[in-house]
């Protein structure tokens, strides 16, 4: 692990001859709730943006109980690999940067604090996934690399060891006076124009920074990002659980197993999240046009539901699948004629597919007879597409047609049927022979 930290890429290739850094634009990422592998992806796109925008800086606004250790160890490795210098701010008041909030405020180049913060309480902590059990790590083995980690970025920066090395053995906290008294941190600030002004003429790493006219841009993520971000929440995932096991028990106990393929596939999702934001478009984009391709072969006999299931899915895959950069990133992006031909590719297969369903929906309806409403096939015969319980209605195929049919006695799917009348839109059937 120290290895990433003896030869990092530095912001000085870009300081000027007399030491100095100026900055005329701030791109500001929040990293707001818990670090996972998604927090890591989109602060690197924000990085990049950064990086791409002459004289620019990060600032990062922290507010995190801590999260996944692989995680923020690939955070420190992209700032300490910045080209642009990155700031770290605990903000707004009341917030904390806990556990691996801490490590990441730790390694930027300039680290602040808002009044009544907190930072600290580094120990690891393994979570049971079955049962989100949390038990505190006491093998030397593991303190003792972590800890070794967090003084090595903090030596890095210049910033306080001892620390660094409390944090994780003794869960040492610090409010934002007590950090900047003890090196921890450059600066205390109210605000972010506050903070901007503090940093202006100031010297940090050998650097003087001056802040002329910022301009300050809030970093989005992209739709595919918010979307997996909303997916990989706990509570969606259990509601979706949750549904998932009501509509399996409910198709299976009614026979309509369409129904229950959905509650499978909605007790698989959450299972699903687990792969990379790529990796699970395309997981949901297969698993939709397979929905969507079974519900046509079937002539939409799971009332379309099955067809609206995998639509939906379909649509997510390509969203997750489009390309991560922002809007402003796209339009500046240093390999464009790439980016292009991602999403003009993109648009041309959804365009595509959806003409593809728009005529094969199309081709179904003008299948069925325009007399529909006026002749009903009395005293013809078809086959049962589905188990009918006797008083119960499902569908029958006539004339090479699927109808709503009732049935005055039960049915067994594939049995030969006889139409014998007509309830309101509902052919009345009984099986025959």
């Amino acid at each position: 692990m120290i290895a990433l930290l003896l030869q990092p890429m530095t912001i000085h290739a870009l300081v000027n001859d007399n030491g100095s850094y100026v900055i005329h634009e701030v791109y500001v990422f929040n990293l707001n709730g818990e670090i996972t592998d998604v927090t890591y992806t989109e602060l690197k796109n924000a990085l990049e943006l950064a990086e791409s925008t002459p004289n620019s800086a990060l600032l990062i606004l922290l507010k995190t109980p801590g999260g996944e250790l692989d995680a923020a160890l690939n955070i420190v490795s992209a700032i300490e690999n910045s080209r642009v210098p990155v700031i770290g701010f605990v903000y707004p008041e009341g917030s904390y940067a806990w556990s691996a909030g801490t490590l990441v405020l730790l390694s930027t180049t300039i680290a602040a604090m808002a009044p009544s913060t907190v930072i600290g309480s580094c120990q690891p902590i393994e979570i049971n996934p079955i049962t989100g059990q949390e038990i505190f790590i006491n093998e030397s083995k593991i303190l003792n690399a972590v800890s070794q980690y967090f003084i090595e970025v903090a030596k890095f920066r210049g910033r306080n060891a001892t620390f660094a090395y409390d944090c994780v053995f003794y869960n040492t906290n610090l409010g934002p006076h007590e950090a900047l008294r003890y090196g921890v941190i450059n600066f205390v600030a109210d605000s972010i124009p506050s903070l901007l002004n503090e940093i202006n003429g100031s010297t940090v790493g050998g650097v003087t920074y001056y802040v002329i006219n910022p301009v300050i841009t809030y970093y989005q993520p992209g739709l595919g990002f918010q979307i997996y971000e909303a997916l990989v929440n706990p509570v969606i995932q259990d509601l979706l659980s949750g549904l998932g096991l009501l509509l399996a028990i409910i198709g299976f106990a009614t026979r309509h197993y369409y129904l229950a393929g959905i509650g499978v596939l909605l007790l698989l999702l959450p299972l699903l999240t687990g792969l990379p934001i790529n990796w699970l478009g395309l997981a949901l984009l297969i698993i939709g046009l397979a929905a969507i391709a079974i519900d046509i072969h079937a002539g939409f006999t799971t009332h379309a539901v099955l067809f609206i299931v995998g639509l939906i899915l379909a649509a997510l895959g390509i969203v997750l699948l489009q390309p991560t950069y922002t809007p402003q990133s796209w339009l500046i992006s240093a390999n464009q004629v790439e980016a292009r031909i991602v999403l003009y590719t993109l648009i041309a297969f959804a365009g595509g597919f959806g003409g593809f369903i728009a005529a094969k929906v199309i081709g179904i309806i003008r299948a069925r007879p325009l007399s529909e409403r006026l002749y009903w096939p009395i005293n013809e015969v078809g086959v049962a597409v589905d188990d009918i319980n006797k008083g119960d209605v499902g569908y029958v195929k006539v004339r090479g047609e699927y109808w709503r049919a009732k049935a005055l006695e039960n049915v067994k799917r594939g049995s030969r049927v006889l139409v014998i009348g007509v309830e309101g839109d509902t052919l009345l059937v009984r099986p025959v022979g």
